[in-house]
């Protein structure tokens, strides 16, 4: 697919878990020849996790699937001579290089930036750690939660007076992947306008904590602590989560005025609440928030959540479902994005999953199905690097090609 933007770039994908894989389907779809390089002798963790159809195998997977979609696969052992020649090889051809493993580990197949910038000097490589590839915990081992910890947002995550707290699931990771496209297309731009290859080091925890610029700056320029809020913001009330009718159905609400207070409780039929000396303007809500919380929510609750959220759009009130996934991927305006397809794969059959949640335009990504483990090996090692079968069949029996 010729128009697509990457049209003509090669990465060479030597990550796992969730953020390189993130950054590369990405990639991918937007045209460039993303190739993985796995070993069914440490396969990714993720090949493992949410079987389809409750049955388990190393191409079965719906989470791996989900988040490598748009490359294909190659099976080697790096720990190999042979291995690792044919990861150079494919390099030699390769524009960007992604990984995620723990510091070193590159360096010890002979695949850190210093040898592979004198196997290809205009090459990008782009490493994600917990906390980066040099100083003095460049040798941490981390996942999600620790990188977080580390970041300083789980400190600011959770209710007043309670725990530290994660924030769910493994957000930092495609956050991450994000990130990493973007520093990956930059230095490519660069490339191209230069000549230049660049080595560019990503520290997972350094860049949460530049997403929580509130507490940072309030830090920085007066010296005070943040601390958790839970779902309130220190200069607006309400802003929070309130319970709404039926078995754990909840409505997001946010009012940034005391008109849209006083239209809030209108549609709440509660002029009393909004008459209220504690709540009617937004020193006094703010002061006295756990008052107007409970008092909202006493309302909210006889409610039916959707007609409720309904009305207040109506009257020009931020106000939103609390959706669980299934009601996520049925509303009409999550269907109608097109953000969620179907893609077929070679085991797991026709699967439905989340793409790039943006539309282009000029052209459309270039979406298919996530590769089995070392699915491409024969096709990329014959028709891109050029090894005859013979060759092929040599490097399989020494174990380098798996």
């Amino acid at each position: 697919m010729s128009d697509l933007p990457l049209a003509g770039v090669r990465v060479a994908d030597f990550g796992w878990i969730f953020a390189v894989p993130h950054t590369t389907s990405w990639l991918g779809a937007l045209g460039a020849d993303v190739i993985r390089i796995e070993s069914p002798k440490r396969p990714d963790l993720v090949r493992f996790l949410g079987a389809t159809e409750g049955k388990p195998g190393i191409n079965r997977s719906g989470l791996f699937h989900s988040i490598n979609f748009s490359k294909r696969s190659i099976a080697l052992d790096l720990n190999t001579q042979a291995g690792a020649g044919v990861a150079r090889r494919l390099i030699s051809m390769s524009d960007i290089v992604v990984e995620n493993f723990g510091t070193g580990v590159m360096a010890r197949f002979g695949l850190d930036y210093e040898h592979l910038r004198a196997l290809k000097p205009d090459v990008v490589m782009m490493s994600g750690t917990p906390l980066g590839q040099t100083g003095p915990y460049a040798g941490a081992i981390g996942y999600g939660p620790n990188s977080l910890a580390f970041s300083g947002i789980s400190h600011l995550t959770g209710y007043p007076g309670g725990e530290p707290s994660g924030i769910g699931g493994t957000w930092p990771d495609f956050v991450v992947g994000v990130v990493m496209a973007m520093g990956a297309l930059a230095a490519l731009h660069h490339r191209d306008r230069t000549g230049e290859g660049q080595y560019i080091d990503l520290s997972i925890a350094e860049m949460v904590t530049g997403m929580i610029p509130e507490a940072m700056m309030d830090f920085f320029l007066n010296g005070r602590e943040h601390g958790p809020i839970g779902n309130r913001d220190p200069d607006i009330a309400p802003h929070g989560v309130f319970p709404t009718a039926g078995d754990d159905r909840w409505v997001a609400i946010v009012t940034v005025s005391d008109a849209e207070f006083t239209a809030l409780c209108e549609v709440l039929e509660a002029p009393a609440t909004a008459a209220d000396a504690r709540f009617s303007t937004m020193a006094a809500r703010l002061q006295n928030v756990d008052a107007l919380e409970r008092e909202l929510g006493e309302l909210t609750r006889r409610l039916d959540r959707d007609e409720l959220v309904a009305k207040l759009r109506a009257k020009g009130i931020a106000a939103g479902p609390m959706y669980n996934t299934a009601e996520v991927m049925a509303d009409a305006a999550m269907v109608e994005s097109g953000m969620n397809i179907e893609l077929d794969h070679k085991e797991a059959g026709r699967r439905v999953i989340p793409v790039l949640p943006v539309s282009f335009s000029g052209f459309t990504p270039n979406y298919y199905g996530g590769p089995a483990i070392g699915e491409h090996t024969d096709q990329v090692l014959s028709e891109l690097l050029g090894y005859s079968s013979e060759e092929i069949a040599r490097l399989r029996a020494g174990g380098g090609v798996l």
